[in-house]
């Protein structure tokens, strides 16, 4: 009898292990994926420069490569701040002539390249989107004497922001990178927006959903690869082979 009492025993706390293990698991079952909408909103999120994603950064390197240089030169080593909107560029620049020799001030005709080191910083709130705005990259650009700018670089983004949507909401806790790969831009064009190049973004992080058919966080991760083409809207293709257009300054999706 003791025998059995002991089997019992024991049996009984591996159920009750089993059931406590089943619910602990439960409530991350219960978190759907991100939808395809809600991925969209990300990427708008965290590429187009009116949300202070990587195209307001690459917006900002063209204007310290362009007309516009002598307000963002860096004057005896000293960064520079600027504010645009929402938005305040903490900057550090370094000119250098097409020799390599760095330069006090950018110079037109005699500076050849620039390095693009920047944090931006800022909050912004719209009845979808919130945004504690906290990214940052690190870019060169050559080709500045031709106004022909060849970009090379990476970035990240650690923003908190919040989509609010008709079923559900998200905070977002973001840990993304990306990488600017070989993108030119002609800042003689009417619009200066990359003519060729790739940006490859890895979009990740964690969400906290709040909505009907539960509640909880859950991690994400997902990779997308946009290809310039002059135009100010890009065709982003997501995992699941969904394609939409996305216009790069204003976030607007379509």
């Amino acid at each position: 009898m003791k025998k059995q009492g002991g089997l019992f025993v024991a049996l009984s706390a591996l159920f009750l292990a089993a059931a406590c293990s089943d619910q602990a698991t439960a409530p991350e079952e219960q978190i759907e994926e991100l939808s395809t909408s809600e991925q969209m909103t990300i990427v708008a999120t965290e590429l187009a420069s009116a949300n202070g994603g990587v195209m307001a950064d690459l917006q900002m390197l063209a204007e310290a490569g362009g007309n516009g240089s002598a307000t963002l030169a860096k004057s005896n080593g000293l960064d520079t701040t600027v504010t645009r909107g929402w938005i305040t560029y903490q900057m550090s620049l370094a000119f250098y002539t097409e020799n390599g020799v760095e330069q006090r001030d950018f110079v037109p005709g005699v500076t050849d390249s620039v390095a693009y080191q920047s944090t931006l910083s800022g909050q912004y709130s719209d009845p979808v989107l919130d945004i504690n705005l906290d990214t940052g990259s690190s870019l060169g650009a050559a080709g500045l004497k031709s106004l022909v700018l060849r970009v090379n670089g990476t970035g990240y983004n650690r923003s908190d922001y919040m989509i609010t949507g008709k079923q559900r909401k998200l905070a977002i806790a973001a840990a993304s990178s990306y990488e600017v790969q070989n993108v030119v831009v002609d800042l003689n064009a009417q619009d200066p927006f990359p003519s060729s190049g790739l940006l490859v973004g890895t979009l990740k992080g964690t969400y906290t959903v709040e909505g009907l058919r539960g509640s909880g966080s859950k991690d994400y991760e997902f990779t997308v690869t946009l290809e310039f083409t002059g135009s100010k809207e890009v065709t982003v293709t997501l995992p699941n082979g969904t394609q939409f257009t996305l216009n790069l300054e204003t976030g607007q999706i379509s």
